[in-house]
């Protein structure tokens, strides 16, 4: 058989005689071949059959074959001359090092920032296990209203490129906000952004510079401490009481304070009205910016929720953001925040370059959404369960292991802070709830100095109902008795 009919049965069998018979075919051809090349099954210099016989091998047209070839010469794959066949590319291909060494000659990789260096693990598993924090019951989102919703804004969108931030759910956020926490804003200062964290990681870029001295609560949310840490803050963790954080006269000055005055985060505890018009003042003679994380406001079970810092300040001093997450459904990531007028037109172009925006459908179905009355619908019924959810587990931590923690029903949130009663290590605590499958946050792991004497556990409740939270506190005081 001659060499060039030899190499086209055997590039016909590396390809497979099942392409697709309909439109992109020569698409198909093209990276199959691309991923032989690429993974080194055809090797540089390696010369491929002629277009007509490659073709004939494949029941194709000849058309479709020379057009896989002429792209994989104009990205470098394949050498074409006329009147020649094509002939894989140098360069291209592995070189097949041992595994687990790296080839011959190549540098070592680059050294990790120190910030990198210190990131903990991502989580090893998406499942979302009892007792994990910050999120709400996929199960109860109105999952049909929501595809309707989808449907509907792809139907509706625009011919030409989309906005950044649609205007639909800018205005209908606006109107949200102002009714349910007080904010007040133009619907043009409503930034919308792919993510909650999408916020901080835009202010730090916005006013931080490395060294710029940044306030956080202590004990905090960890993410909030990396993302600032990552912008090159000087980071001071300022102490949590009863009210909230507090107001240290030894602190630095800050240039950012990053405040979770609804539902602090870890303890729960609602900043008053009175701290919160003592930081406004702070900030104000500091000439600093407040960043207030709403990011489970939407959750206020007991008593009327406190208006925002930004609805009690007449400074342009806070930026108030927020997010969908919680509230609807995990994969409905958006996330927003409310902008001082002069900081909007630069908070604009940092949000383009930093390609911080959200995806054009779904912000057009949250727009939907909203003005159908859906997301109004779906609070009041979720705040209702979850306000359920946490009595039970209250009840029943106190019930089940009452004699080794203290617990207190917050007045919002989604978690529950359980203080450890005897002394009990509460990392090792957790550990040992882990090895039962349930996933319960230390409050020692939320403190970026010395946690001192502080013991407790971390215990979200809104996704679980409460045949499966009474479950899981036995297996919780299970963990505790092992010690």
């Amino acid at each position: 058989m001659p060499e060039g009919q030899r190499m086209s049965a055997v590039l016909a069998d590396l390809l497979g005689h099942d392409l697709p018979r309909t439109q992109g075919l020569a698409e198909a051809l093209t990276a199959r071949l691309r991923g032989l090349v690429a993974g080194g099954a055809l090797a540089p210099g390696t010369m491929l059959p002629s277009s007509r016989r490659l073709a004939d091998d494949l029941g194709v047209s000849r058309n479709t074959v020379t057009a896989a070839f002429g792209q994989l010469a104009a990205e470098g794959y394949l050498v074409v001359r006329q009147g020649c066949r094509p002939v894989v590319a140098p360069g291209t291909g592995l070189a097949g090092p041992v595994p687990g060494r790296p080839p011959a000659g190549a540098a070592a990789m680059p050294r990790l920032s120190a910030w990198a260096a210190a990131l903990p693990p991502a989580p090893a598993s998406a499942t979302l296990r009892p007792f994990r924090t910050g999120f709400g019951d996929p199960r109860e989102f109105p999952h049909a209203a929501w595809a309707r919703c989808l449907r509907d804004a792809a139907r509706r969108s625009p011919a030409g490129p989309p906005a950044a931030n649609a205007p639909a759910l800018q205005a209908g956020l606006r109107d949200h906000l102002a009714a349910q926490r007080g904010v007040r804003a133009e619907p043009d200062r409503v930034v919308i952004l792919p993510t909650a964290r999408a916020a901080l990681t835009l202010v730090a870029a916005l006013v931080l510079d490395p060294g710029d001295p940044a306030w956080i609560e202590e004990p905090g949310y960890p993410g909030i401490r990396e993302a600032l840490a990552a912008a090159g803050a000087r980071v001071v963790p300022v102490p949590v009481d009863a009210h909230g954080l507090t107001l240290p006269r030894d602190s630095p000055v800050p240039k950012l304070v990053v405040v979770t005055p609804s539902h602090q985060f870890p303890t729960g505890c609602l900043m008053p009205v009175a701290r919160r018009r003592d930081l406004l003042r702070a900030a104000d003679a500091a000439g600093a910016l407040i960043l207030e994380d709403d990011y489970d406001g939407e959750f206020h079970f007991d008593g009327a929720p406190v208006p925002a810092l930004q609805a009690l300040t007449g400074a342009d001093r806070a930026i108030y953001a927020g997010t969908f997450a919680k509230a609807t459904s995990p994969a409905v990531r958006v996330g927003y925040m409310v902008v001082p007028r002069p900081l909007l037109p630069v908070a604009l172009a940092a949000q383009r370059h930093l390609g911080l925006t959200a995806a054009p459908q779904v912000q057009e179905a949250l727009a939907l959404f909203l003005g159908r009355g859906l997301y109004r619908a779906h609070l009041r019924r979720t705040r209702r369960l979850y306000r359920e959810r946490r009595d039970h587990l209250v009840a029943a931590l106190r019930k089940t292991c009452g004699d080794r923690i203290a617990v207190e029903a917050p007045a919002g949130g989604l978690q529950v802070l359980a203080r450890l009663r005897d002394g009990t290590a509460d990392a090792a605590a957790a550990a040992r709830a882990g090895a039962r499958g349930l996933d319960v946050l230390a409050l020692s792991r939320l403190h970026a100095g010395p946690p001192g004497d502080a013991a407790g556990l971390l215990l979200g409740f809104a996704a679980w109902r409460p045949a499966e939270l009474t479950e899981a506190v036995a297996r919780l005081d299970a963990a505790l008795r092992d010690a």
